[in-house]
């Protein structure tokens, strides 16, 4: 055709919705991503990224070729409406696919970069139409997405409302620690994982002062408490991981002036009641490891106390090995007693193993996704 410009050859595919969504309403996150040092990003793309991950299920073996979510999926906020997100989703999305992950040997021999989000697939691209948003995840990353052994797990409903990036961190790093209650980072460790490191330029090399002293984001500790905890607290005050921190000083000062803080103790404030959360009760598979649970007279108690460290899958088997004893010779004379004691020391096995692992993560500083703009 006279007046074709021949030199456009960008493949407008459209962004319909092809699948109805299945939101699990639980994110499963692996700590090698938890415990990363992550790059601040927009609340609207750590929004879109829980959309996503709150569809893969423990049962798949691969990710999906794509995801897809109803862009009121991720609107947790009063004053914007589908109309008026398009824009901080266009920004957001623009965030997440320039999101690399970095991997590292401790020797520093290795190093290599992977993108988060796969934007080379031309038939069905990373983007939004019609109320519908998009998202491939980069295929190679599959392992820290698909049957993730070591994780971190936390209910959905509570991190969409949150407002703030320090929250959502926050979120994410307590709800490792719910067991025990207590987060005790070095402020090293700290500054790490809430982006608040030293410093870097376009090519990766640390910024450095007037003075030749490399540059922290939040150098003074009052600035690092005030612009990092103070909204997360107001914020999670309302969910399961209320929390209160206090500062951690050097224990003896050889010179003189103010002992300097050298960590920092948060405590959880609302432990488990007993009660089982209303969201398990509404997920239908989590719902059927309970009324098998509650068949062999497991208590709620201990089901809301260990439940989500054992695992749906490891319960299943439980009840498997109890009906199969049951019917040999070694019948079960007492569930109530039985059954319960035998929980309860499988659960409290995992939350031990939990807490190994997870400071593992906390102190492996190589092997592991060093994420400039993270999920």
């Amino acid at each position: 055709m006279i007046g074709q410009d021949k030199r456009n050859t960008q493949l407008v595919i459209p962004l319909e919705l092809t699948y109805e969504p299945q939101h699990n309403e639980i994110i499963k996150q692996h700590w090698n991503v938890t415990f990363a040092r992550q790059g601040k990003m927009s609340v609207a793309a750590k929004r879109i990224m829980a959309r996503v991950m709150d569809q893969i299920r423990d049962d798949e073996y691969a990710l999906r070729p794509y995801y897809q979510f109803r862009i009121g999926d991720i609107i947790a906020d009063a004053d914007i409406t589908q109309d008026t997100a398009y824009k901080p989703i266009k920004a957001a999305l623009r965030e997440l696919t320039d999101v690399k992950w970095e991997f590292e040997s401790l020797d520093g021999k290795e190093w290599y970069v992977r993108h988060l989000l796969d934007t080379t697939n031309y038939e069905m691209p990373v983007g939004y139409k019609n109320g519908i948003i998009t998202v491939l995840l980069n295929p190679a990353l599959q392992p820290y997405f698909i049957k993730v052994a070591h994780y971190t797990k936390y209910q959905l409903s509570n991190y969409m409302s949150l407002r703030s990036w320090y929250s959502m961190r926050f979120f994410e790093i307590l709800s490792a620690f719910r067991d025990t209650g207590v987060w005790s980072p070095n402020i090293e460790q700290y500054r790490q994982l809430m982006d608040c490191w030293y410093e870097k330029d376009k090519r990766g090399n640390n910024k450095k002062n007037k003075d030749g002293t490399l540059k922290l984001k939040y150098p003074q500790t009052a600035d690092l408490i005030k612009y990092t905890m103070s909204e997360a607290i107001q914020e999670l005050a309302n969910t399961n991981l209320a929390f209160t921190y206090e500062a951690i000083y050097e224990s003896e000062r050889i010179t003189k002036g103010r002992k300097k803080v050298t960590g920092f103790k948060f405590t959880i404030q609302r432990k488990l009641d007993g009660r089982i959360p209303d969201f398990w009760l509404n997920n239908a598979i989590v719902l059927r490891v309970i009324n098998n649970l509650r068949s062999w007279k497991v208590t709620d108690k201990n089901i809301a106390t260990y439940l989500e460290d054992i695992g749906t899958e490891a319960a299943n088997k439980l009840v498997y090995e109890w009906q199969i004893k049951s019917n040999s010779n070694e019948l079960i004379q007492d569930r109530l007693k039985y059954c319960n004691a035998v929980f309860v020391k499988v659960g409290k096995a995992a939350q031990e193993r939990l807490k190994k692992e997870v400071q593992s993560a906390l102190e492996r500083n190589y092997d592991t996704p060093n994420q400039k703009n993270p999920v």
